[in-house]
């Protein structure tokens, strides 16, 4: 069974925690009654359900003291149990030093000015072992990332290791490294990766690439690495990430076709026949 992204990250960061003592978990919102990081690690696992001041008071104290503070911002809302997890929160935790989790849900209202922090990478892994891979690669960074992970099961993308290192690439390619000039798609996230695995169900015959990062300067470096594909792309992510990723392809590619489609955010049916309808637009072959 395909676990989401924050039961991925919350199995990974466990194991990682049994063989590094600096990692904590702090978490202002979870709905499991029993946490695996709080059953292995009981003394550097924290629930502040009401985060605010005291959650950015503790990730600075935490660091001050050499430890590696790895906070879990709940979904917005006032229901009991269910902090708020707004701009001011998260910014203090990632400027604390802080590797800071999100739900997608809200993402899109500070992704603006994490994308602008040069220092912070903004990454949106999708399925299981991705975003197994990227919280490895977060643990063995110095610096804070900033990670949006869903509690649904996110599809399932395979993960392929950047050469011999263990690290997430700025772009994967699902067939390979498959070159062509037919038309590609370009998905983001988990709900732009499930409709363009399910549109390549239908038409194998088309690119598909997969990007992780959308901190401006990963984001543009990824985009310079795709510059070189000859044919059009057509971008398939959510709402709050699309415009960026259509901004920084059209930006490296000048005079070439990039159009995009909005993905469900949520469990909604993966429209295939809007994507094969954008790829036809370009008089792109299907790849039926």
């Amino acid at each position: 069974m395909a676990l989401s992204g924050r039961d991925a990250f919350r199995g990974e960061l466990t194991s990682i925690a049994h063989r590094d003592g600096r990692v904590v978990c702090l978490e202002t919102w979870s709905p499991y009654r029993d946490h695996p990081f709080e059953a292995a690690h009981p003394e550097r696992f924290f629930s502040l359900p009401s985060g605010g001041p005291v959650l950015a008071q503790m990730v600075t104290g935490l660091v001050a003291a050499g430890f590696r503070p790895f906070v879990v911002v709940g979904p917005g809302g006032t229901a009991p149990g269910r902090a708020v997890g707004n701009r001011w929160l998260w910014r203090a935790c990632v400027e604390a030093g802080a590797t800071v989790v999100l739900p997608p849900e809200g993402s899109g209202e500070g992704s603006v000015e994490v994308r602008q922090k040069t220092c912070v990478p903004l990454a949106v892994p999708c399925g299981e072992e991705e975003t197994r891979a990227m919280v490895r690669q977060v643990a063995r960074s110095r610096r804070p990332y900033c990670l949006v992970l869903g509690d649904r099961p996110g599809p399932l993308w395979p993960y392929r290791p950047n050469g011999a290192v263990d690290e997430v690439p700025l772009v994967a390619d699902e067939l390979g490294g498959s070159a062509g000039a037919g038309a590609r798609l370009v998905s983001v996230g988990e709900a732009g990766t499930r409709l363009a695995l399910a549109t390549r169900a239908t038409a194998p015959g088309l690119g598909h690439v997969h990007l992780v990062y959308l901190d401006e300067v990963r984001l543009a470096a990824a985009a310079a690495e795709l510059a070189s594909w000859p044919g059009p792309s057509v971008v398939t992510a959510a709402a709050w990430m699309l415009e960026e990723v259509l901004r920084a392809l059209r930006a490296r590619t000048p005079g070439r076709e990039v159009s995009g489609v909005l993905a469900p955010s949520h469990q909604g049916q993966a429209d295939v026949a809007t994507v094969l309808a954008a790829v036809a637009a370009f008089g792109g072959a299907s790849g039926r």
